[in-house]
């Protein structure tokens, strides 16, 4: 796995994770392409995961990957593939419309099945309890998202999931944007930054 002693960290493979249930030529697919390609121009990694192409088991809250077989779900479906990329990439983006004021339940099924990649133990961070890491680094976080019609309430409270999400990930989010704020080109030259 990688080295926890990089004080900077280029952002040299990314990890997309599609959660539009939509496999259509749409404008969210289409950005990320766009946004695929230009990492590419760079000479960034990239390897990106469409949910709805993908065999994802519901998480059953066995727990199992924690404790019978640990950082392991026992379920054998394509969710391993796409943590493996996860812990191993310096950037992971989720993507996703946002379907009623929340991302879509795809990307909820697949955040749920994330939890082999924390151990089940607990310690305090901010004054709460979280689990401890099990990998001595994580990604940093970048979320994307296709807001047609949420209200800013909605986009608020998305947000704060994914902070809380980043928080259990031993990570930070380091954007947070719709794909109508931001073009594929402006997230790659933030990323060059980091």
């Amino acid at each position: 796995m990688k080295q926890e002693n990089q004080s900077i960290q280029m952002i040299q493979k990314i990890a997309i994770i599609n959660g539009n249930p939509d496999l259509t030529k749409n404008n969210l697919n289409t950005y990320l392409s766009d946004l695929e390609q230009g990492f590419g121009k760079n000479g960034t990694s990239v390897v990106t995961h469409t949910l709805s192409e993908k065999e994802i088991r519901h998480c059953i809250g066995c727990f199992d990957c924690w404790w019978k077989t640990p950082g392991i779900c026992r379920f054998s479906d394509d969710s391993d593939k796409m943590l493996s990329d996860i812990i191993n990439s310096d950037l992971v983006i989720f993507a996703s419309p946002l379907i009623m004021g929340m991302y879509s339940a795809l990307l909820k099924r697949f955040h749920d099945r994330m939890i082999p990649l924390i151990h089940p133990y607990i310690e305090i961070v901010n004054g709460e309890c979280h689990h401890r890491k099990r990998y001595p680094v994580y990604p940093k976080v970048g979320v994307l998202l296709e807001n047609n019609d949420a209200t800013p309430k909605e986009f608020e409270n998305t947000r704060f999931i994914f902070d809380r999400i980043a928080i259990n990930m031993h990570s930070e989010v380091k954007f947070f944007y719709s794909i109508q704020q931001r073009s594929p080109k402006e997230i790659n030259n933030e990323i060059s930054n980091f």
